[in-house]
């Protein structure tokens, strides 16, 4: 609720305060600060800390009186009384003082020329400056016997001296009364009712610290044996018959005590380090005990031993927060019921290590100043890091500023929406909800972000809002700094609240009020100065719609008011509305169009509130959009208005003790009585009153007993007129309450609760307990359940709808000041001593104690109703690890034997959601082993629930279970499981869990088959939570290249292929020789064992023999892997998933070229090519090649044309354009090259015979040309196509381009780039063709040529099996593939009939072949490192026999075959 920020200041103390500090006080209203040393009084300023006024005692007057001890303000604040070290109370009067040429200031804060004034005023000054002060020294009293304390009483000074009297003294110095009171006279007792009083027996006892409260009608005493009490005054005044004392039973180590009169709590420090706050019983009077103030032993061990007792304790102005102070140095801030909110004895502060053991780091007083923004402290630091030498004391005066929470003085509904902060010049607001929420996106500015807000707030219901996920993750603060032109008169920022929206703020200082809107960023002061000085607000301020509400004082007229300002409107009171109440008005609230006003008179007043919109006066071009939540925004103002009406007015007189203890007021739609979830979401009419009495909260409900069901009228009429019931007492301790006015109908749970923040004892919640549709109704049946539970951060704000709290907490930043050159930098003063402060926010989830508690109390069926409705939260499945993981952790290492687990009925609460597998493996791994018996005793066998994730599909959960199996299992059922999981992770295409398993198999091969390991090993290396694959192009997982062995390169047809078969099968001989040479070795290592058993220890050769035998086992277990990934891969490559079976191999490391070396006459064997090529078309998103209707009626319709013009068509269309270019007007084929109509087919018919004819033709052509003119067609086309494909992303368009000549080639080249597949499928299919000319497998090869329409590529299949030792079956094979393709592309595609016809010659090729192998002289084919000669070809059988006269039919022959051979080595193609 405080969190500190920023380093401390330290104050320059003057030099004429010679010695140490001993105390630091404030007056009544904190303004003035009294700062007492040995010898001096200084008064000081809080803003800016500047000292006025320094009285410094002579010599004499010290050594006579001696040295100043302690000091007490007078309420007025017009004296000071200190008290000396012999008994004296020096008695100062303080008075303003009139100095010339300065006024009644010796400060003035004036503007500067660079920041002029926007406010129209003729003074030069902000503020009434710093006063003068004359202080006068009046009077010395002399008191009999040692001053222990003193503490002012009205108008009364009350000194406790050390002979066992209490003296009362005027302020005048006069002894007031006749005689002293003796403190031993006065009765202790437990109570005031039941128990018997006694006196102190003890003579001469008095009290070492005592302090008044007025509420509490007593004093607060600390004896010196360690007993505390408080001692009442019965009549109200201070004398022997009329004081009673009552013990704090259980204390005996008393040191320092402190009272919170808004909480009614009194604070004891104790010597052991701790601290112990009391209540007071309002029916006996005594005193019981709240909470205790102890630091946690496991953030900080023995800290509380280490620091000492506990020096002091100071309660914020308003009774949220308790400074504690230690007296071997160190301090801490707690909330009002034991929160830890800052402690400087962590490791990240410093003191604990550092100013322990060299610096003595000491609080000798601190004060809080107006309003809690700074916290004074006195502080001395003893230097002993000198051994040998004294320790040398230094004093500081020091400041921590801090910032709160604005529910500490301002609990409004809307500040309970948000983390709102503010100080005493800054707010601090964390605006991701309001951002995601609103979906706030001015980034642009394409539009005014006024219509941005306005359209946000029109949800739709096609789109449900989902951004409050987002808010949680958000942790950045907007710091909003509040213009000096409104703080420089009115600091401190009493009150701030904040819009439901969060985009409007409105703050009240000292006077006046002011406002700002996120979305102009400017701040609204008031015009007029004079009305801004004439109200003071004093009962908070809170937002509805676009009003500004706010409670104030009326200094003008004297009188209490309610006023209204629209936001729209400029500040001035003639746009406000003023409503007069009878007193002062402490608190306000809003629910809906009501509004509840607690005033000082202990009444509650409801009034009703209406808008009334005046005629809309356009400013900026357009009219006003009024949102949802009445927020007017828009371009246009429209002079709003409102009205309250008063409705109802109840007196809490006879329930609460004081006005001042009224924490919050709250009305709500909560009754005790809830009825069906579908009723209650319909109806959200305000019901009951909920009071926060000094953490006490009273509800107070409708009484409807007398009304009936069929009353008909306005709501508001009917309330009015219900009255409302005695209250109930909910729950103790409550330092916040959070409920929603919104109710929703899929989480109806959630915000129909009642939240508490309970301080250390957590937080509570009031849940309602719906039935059943099907489930009757009993009246003994509990409706609404109190659930405790425990959190990890101070709560702020709860999302109901989220299940999320948001917090605040205070973080550290470290600087080593050791580094600094300057010599202040490496004094070991107190300001060194501390770091650097921050508020970091922060978010815990709280649905999984809301869980458990309702499983802990038989409530299943509840609990599963909520969890249901939270199902599509994002952190559902860690909400569910929560659950198991806490009770795990709490049961299993219980010291006692738990009667009735709650493990059990877990396991089966998350056995009913689909996240069970997943949990219970996480918690496992989270946990440890000595724990995991205990939780798979309930959940189940863990080879049944990894069984369960492997029908189940969830392959990642299933990984996780071997590191279980692992531990709990012996390495063969491991390596059993993991083999199941292998494979089923290969046919998901799990690449990257396949290849953690082949790691994670290789790693347990070497482990004890017998004997699972004691620690958990994790060869996977699987995170916590499974990770989101890696991004893949298209919908099909991609594979990387170049994680093969051998590099890619370029293909070279001169390459000799056999021997590249045999390089790709070097692995495999290698391995083959290792296993050779380590039994060689093995057998060599046996004999020299058995001829020479002197020289070796027999325990050496049976290690030789584990090992071998160890050896051989490795090299099984390899071998098995490797067995699998074999066996799966040719699944992939016989169903023809190439794709996949690239992935596959990249992935996993798979050597692909030597393996299919082996595989190409078996699983790499092509039968149906047709449906093999619809694959490679379907698995790498490659269009079938179509033609389009205009260049086929074209043709059909055109003339002869010359054969060149043809043939250069022809040559595009093979490899560069394709003559199947896609049409995009309405006439264009179907993807799959169909065509419907006769006319279309008879027209492809004479397309058709027209390239075949160009075909023969351009071959015969190209068979007379000579020399290096007789380079084939085919190389010259594939070269077109390598450099029309390589400057495809070169292309530019120019004027000059759009001529008639060029359309059609444009045309032609948009529609190949249509019809070709994605750039990363290219590149896929070109490197599997590598890869299958590296393997030999042709007939793979010869239909990714088919698919890229490369004919190069099929001029390549072709060389190589007619110029290698390539099966006939294979060489068949394809040749009756072509044909089935040729015939399927008649018939169904006739977008390949064009590629096909220039490969035919190619074909052909593949038929001689097939003749000459398939004859009965068959000879050896050369290897392509010779040139081939027509010997060789005479050899092949083109000849009719070997005589060396040659007949002419022979010559003929011979003169076609050598047309058909290439000429340049091999090298170049067919054609």
């Amino acid at each position: 609720m405080y969190f500190p920020v920023g380093w401390p200041k330290a104050l320059a103390v003057p030099p004429e305060d010679i010695g140490g500090l001993h105390s630091v006080l404030c007056n009544r209203d904190r303004v003035l600060f009294a700062v007492v040393t040995e010898r001096s009084l200084a008064i000081w300023y809080c803003r800016p800390c500047v000292q006025i006024v320094c009285h410094c005692r002579s010599e004499e007057s010290v050594r006579t009186q001696g040295t100043n001890q302690r000091a007490a303000w007078r309420p007025d604040s017009t004296s000071v009384a200190v008290t000396t070290s012999q008994g004296h109370i020096l008695f100062y009067h303080l008075e303003r003082e009139v100095v010339a040429g300065h006024g009644a200031n010796c400060y003035n804060q004036t503007r500067g020329g660079r920041f002029p004034s926007m406010r129209s005023s003729s003074s030069m000054e902000y503020g009434e400056g710093v006063p003068s002060i004359r202080m006068t020294f009046v009077t010395s009293v002399q008191i009999i016997g040692k001053i222990e304390c003193l503490v002012c009483v009205r108008d009364e000074l009350l000194v406790a001296t050390g002979n066992g009297m209490l003296q009362r003294l005027r302020w005048d110095g006069v002894v007031n009364g006749k005689t002293g009171i003796n403190i031993a006279s006065i009765p202790f007792s437990v109570d005031l009712q039941h128990s018997r009083a006694s006196t102190l027996d003890t003579p001469g006892i008095t009290f070492t610290h005592i302090e008044y409260s007025g509420l509490m009608g007593g004093f607060a005493v600390v004896l010196p044996d360690g007993r505390a009490g408080l001692v009442n005054t019965l009549a109200g005044k201070v004398e022997n018959n009329s004081l009673q004392g009552v013990w704090a039973q259980g204390l005996e180590n008393v040191t320092c005590v402190a009272v919170n009169n808004r909480y009614r709590l009194i604070a004891f420090g104790c010597t052991d380090g701790l601290g112990v706050v009391y209540t007071v019983d309002d029916m006996t009077g005594a005193l019981q005990v709240s909470h205790r103030l102890e630091l946690s032993t496991k953030d900080y061990p023995d800290a509380c031993m280490a620091c000492g007792p506990v020096s002091r304790l100071r309660w914020s102005p308003d009774g949220c927060v308790l400074a504690m102070a230690w007296d071997r140095g160190g301090m801490a801030i707690w909330s009002v019921y034991g929160a830890l909110l800052m402690c400087t004895l962590g490791a990240d502060q410093g003191l604990y290590q550092e100013s322990l053991r060299l610096h003595l780091f000491r609080i000798k007083s601190m004060c809080w100043s107006m309003e809690g923004y700074q916290l004074w402290m006195a502080c001395e630091t003893l230097d002993r890091s000198e051994v040998m030498e004294l320790p040398t004391a230094t004093s500081e005066l020091l400041q921590l500023q801090f910032v709160k929470s604005t529910l500490t003085v301002n609990p409004c509904a809307t500040n309970h929406e948000h983390l709102f902060l503010q100080g005493e010049d800054k707010l601090f607001i964390n605006t991701g909800d309001l951002v995601m929420k609103q979906q706030w996106k001015d980034a642009n500015m394409n539009r005014p972000l006024r219509e941005s807000i306005a359209g946000s707030n029109t949800s739709s219901p096609q789109k449900p809002s989902r951004q409050s996920n987002i808010l949680v993750g958000n942790k950045q603060w907007l710091v909003i700094q509040i213009p000096i032109t409104y703080l420089g008169s009115n600091w401190p920022i009493r009150y701030a609240a904040i819009d439901r929206t969060g985009f409007c703020i409105a703050v009240a200082g000292r006077c006046g009020l002011a406002h700002y809107a996120m979305f102009t960023r400017k701040w609204k002061l008031f015009g007029n100065e004079t009305q801004e000085k004439d109200m003071v607000v004093t009962g908070g301020l809170t937002w509805w719609r676009d009003f500004i509400i706010c409670a104030c004082y009326n200094l003008n007229e004297n009188r209490d008011e309610l006023r209204m300002y629209p936001r729209a409107s400029n500040l001035d009171n003639a746009f406000a509305y003023s409503c007069k109440v009878p007193s002062q008005i402490l608190l306000l609230n809003l629910f809906r169009d009501m509004l509840v006003v607690f005033c000082a008179d202990c009444h509650i007043a409801l009034y009703s509130i209406e808008r009334r919109d005046a005629n809309p006066t356009p400013t900026c071009g357009g009219p006003s959009v009024v949102d949802s939540s009445g927020l007017s925004i828009g371009f246009g103002v429209m002079d709003p208005s409102a009205s309250l009406t008063l409705l109802q007015e109840i007196s809490l007189a006879s329930y609460i003790p004081h006005a001042v203890t009224v924490i919050s007021v709250t009305l709500t739609s909560l009754r005790t009585e809830t009825a069906s979830s579908k009723q209650t979401s319909s109806r959200r009419e305000a019901e009951s009153l909920i009071v926060n009495v000094a953490g006490r909260l009273l509800m107070l409900q409708r009484d409807r007993s007398t009304t009936s069901g069929k009353e008909n009228g306005d709501i508001r009429k009917r309330e009015k007129m219900l009255p409302f019931c005695a209250p109930v007492v909910l729950a103790s301790c409550v330092e916040n309450m959070w409920s929603s006015s919104r109710s929703s109908p899929d989480k109806v749970h959630l915000s129909e609760a009642l939240w508490l923040g309970c301080g250390a004892a957590g937080m509570k919640v009031w849940l309602p307990l719906f039935p059943r549709n099907d489930e009757k109704r009993h009246s003994f049946l509990s409706k609404r359940i109190m659930l405790p539970f425990q959190l990890n951060i101070y709560p702020l704000a709860v999302l109901f709808e989220d299940a999320v709290v948001l917090g605040a907490a205070n973080d550290t930043m470290k600087y080593d000041f050791q580094d600094c050159s300057s010599p202040s930098a490496l004094d070991s003063t107190p300001t060194r001593l501390f770091p650097f402060n921050v508020v970091d926010r922060t978010t815990q989830v709280y649905l999984h104690h809301i869980v458990r508690e309702l499983l802990r109390r038989n409530l299943g069926s509840h609990a599963l109703q909520i969890a249901k409705s939270c199902r599509s939260l994002p952190y559902f499945s860690h909400v569910l690890e929560l659950l198991l993981h806490q009770v795990l952790e709490e049961e299993a290492t219980a010291s006692e034997p738990i009667p009735d687990p709650l493990l059990p009925r877990i396991v089966d609460f998350i056995r009913e959601f689909p996240e069970f597998l997943q949990t219970i493996v996480h918690c496992a791994r989270k946990t440890e082993i000595a724990l995991w018996s205990y939780l798979f005793a309930s959940a189940g066998n863990p080879k049944d629930l990894f069984e369960q994730c492997l029908q189940s599909g969830s392959l990642e959960t299933a990984s996780s279970y071997l590191i279980i199996l692992q531990n709990l299992e012996p390495a063969a059922i491991s390596r059993q499981h993991a083999t199941l999981l292998l494979d089923a992770s290969l046919d998901k295409g799990k690449w990257e869990l396949a290849k953690d398993l082949v790691r994670f198999l290789r790693a347990i091969g070497n482990e004890d088959p017998e004997s699972p390991p004691r620690t958990p090993v994790n060869p996977i290396n699987a995170p916590m939570y499974p990770l989101p694959p890696p991004p893949q192009d298209g919908p099909f997982p991609g594979f990387a290249f170049g994680s093969q062995a051998r590099p890619v390169r370029s293909y070279s047809m001169g390459e000799n292929l056999a021997g590249v078969r045999e390089r790709g099968s070097a692995i495999e001989r290698e391995r083959e020789r290792e296993r050779h040479h380590s039994v060689q070795a093995t057998s060599t290592t046996n004999k020299k064992t058995t001829a020479a058993p002197k020289d070796i220890p027999p325990r050496a050769d049976c290690g030789v023999f584990m090992g071998t035998l160890k050896h051989l086992e490795e090299t099984a277990e390899h071998f098995f892997i490797d067995v699998i990934l074999q066996r799966h891969a040719r699944k992939l490559l016989s169903a023809g998933r190439l794709r996949e079976l690239g992935s596959f191999a990249a992935h996993l490391n798979f050597e692909l070229i030597g393996w299919l070396q082996k595989e190409r006459c078996r699983a790499a064997r092509v039968d149906d090519f047709v449906t093999s090529l619809h694959t490679l078309h379907r698995d790498f998103q490659w269009p079938m090649p179509v033609i389009a209707l205009s260049q086929v009626l074209s043709r059909s319709n055109s003339g002869e044309r010359s054969r060149s013009s043809s043939y250069e068509a022809l040559e595009v269309g093979v490899n560069g354009m394709t003559l199947s270019d896609i049409s995009e007007g309405p006439n264009r084929l179907r993807p799959n090259g169909m065509y419907a109509s006769p006319s279309l087919r008879s027209s492809m018919d004479l397309l058709c015979d027209e390239l075949r004819q160009e075909a023969l033709d351009s071959r015969q052509f190209n068979s007379n040309q000579k020399g290096d003119n007789g380079s084939t067609a085919a190389t010259e086309t594939s070269e077109m196509s390598a450099s029309i494909v390589a400057d495809d992303s070169e292309l530019t368009l120019d004027d000059s381009m759009w001529n008639l000549a060029n359309l059609d080639e444009l045309e032609a080249l948009s529609q190949e780039l249509a019809c070709r597949g994605p750039p990363h499928c290219e590149t896929q299919l070109r490197y599997l063709l590598h890869v299958m000319m590296e393997a030999g497998c042709l007939e793979w090869a010869m239909l990714i040529s088919l698919v890229l329409r490369d004919s190069m590529g099929v001029t390549r299949v072709v060389n190589t099996a007619s110029l290698t030792d390539m099966p006939i079956d294979v060489v068949g094979r394809m040749r009756e593939g072509l044909s089935y393709l040729e015939l399927w592309a008649d018939t169904e595609c006739p977008g390949y009939k064009p590629f096909l016809l220039v490969i035919r010659g190619q074909a052909e090729v593949l038929t001689g072949i097939v003749d000459i192998q398939g004859s009965p002289q068959v000879t050896p084919i050369p290897t392509p490192e010779s040139s081939l000669t027509s010997a060789d070809f005479h050899a092949l059988g083109f000849h009719g026999n070997s005589s060396d006269k040659e007949d002419p039919e022979s010559e003929e022959q011979k003169s076609v075959v050598e047309t058909d051979l290439p000429q340049d080595g091999g090298q170049c193609a067919l054609s």
